[in-house]
């Protein structure tokens, strides 16, 4: 069983080396930082705080590499992601037309007992919608897996080890945030879920996204679109019945309760638990505790501090 803690985006009221202390944590720490991309290796600000103590995993330095010594397996992954946007765009489209009906149902007046049944009806089928979506990113992922095996490829193998001896000698893991979906991809790329175990595991912003049963996306003033949450990808499950939303004071209209009361109901039954900066859950493997002025959204669409909730 692994100790998780979940963080929102970086606050210098958490710094992270105050954070390690707290956690009594020792030896050295890996660092997950794939979300990044590029900037992957700009781990200044961590080293004046952990300093030779951290680790760095290189996932998406790793990743590159490997697509360059098999190109094969590169074009392949980039087939599997093409298909991927694709069933995402046809998802978009069907929630677009099921979250409109919904919607004109909850807004409806009329006898509780002839709409009632029929706003249930309404979100039931976008229920099923979400768990279709899901079950066709995994159809595809596995579908990539079975045909290509990624852990029997040299190149894929070889580094594989690298990044588990260099595991081995860690006590915890800090996956920091950027893109969801690469640090979703590159930790599958490596197979380290099981790896975790054992360890005390601190995700932060996206990083803490990953970590729950379900990666929800979310912009309620989307430049284009009409801003309904989507499932984004399945998640990795190590903290279960949550769905963690970073930065929500940014990206969502915590005032407006009866969008707040629809996000809580799509997402029921797991928990929205809101993480902007500074905020913090801990989870033990039976109970998650809230630190800072981490909030629940209430399927009422109103927001309670998370230990009023817990």
């Amino acid at each position: 069983m692994s100790r998780v803690v979940l963080l929102g985006p970086w606050s210098e009221a958490l710094p992270l080396g105050a954070l390690v202390a707290e956690l009594e944590l020792e030896g050295h720490i890996a660092v997950i930082t794939a979300g990044w991309q590029e900037w992957e290796s700009d781990l200044d600000g961590m080293r004046s705080q952990l300093g030779d103590r951290i680790v760095p995993l290189r996932l998406y330095e790793r990743a590159e590499a490997i697509w360059q010594e098999d190109p094969e397996l590169r074009e392949a992954h980039r087939s599997m992601q093409s298909d991927l946007r694709r069933i995402r765009e046809l998802y978009s489209r069907q929630l677009d037309r099921a979250a409109e009906a919904w919607m004109e149902l909850l807004d409806m007046e009329g006898p509780e007992r002839l709409i009632g049944p029929e706003r249930t009806a309404a979100l039931d089928a976008i229920h099923r919608l979400d768990a279709h979506h899901l079950e066709r990113i995994r159809e595809v992922q596995a579908e990539y897996g079975e045909r290509m095996r990624p852990a029997e490829r040299p190149a894929v193998h070889r580094r594989r080890e690298e990044v588990r001896s260099e595991l081995a000698g860690c006590s915890a893991v800090v996956i920091e945030g950027g893109h969801a979906a690469v640090i979703h991809n590159r930790i599958g790329l490596f197979d380290l879920i099981d790896d975790l175990e054992g360890r005390t595991v601190i995700g932060r912003a996206a990083g803490a996204m990953v970590l729950c049963d379900r990666v929800v996306l979310y912009n309620d003033s989307p430049a284009i679109g009409r801003g309904n949450a989507e499932i984004g990808l399945p998640g990795f499950g190590l903290v279960p019945g949550l769905v963690a939303i970073s930065d929500p004071s940014t990206r969502l209209r915590l005032n407006d309760v009866p969008r707040m009361r629809r996000l809580a109901l799509r997402m029921a039954p797991a928990r929205c638990a809101l993480l902007d900066p500074g905020d913090r859950l801990d989870w033990d493997g039976s109970t998650l505790t809230g630190h800072g002025s981490s909030r629940v959204v209430k399927i009422d669409g109103k927001l309670e501090p998370w230990a009023e909730a817990a």
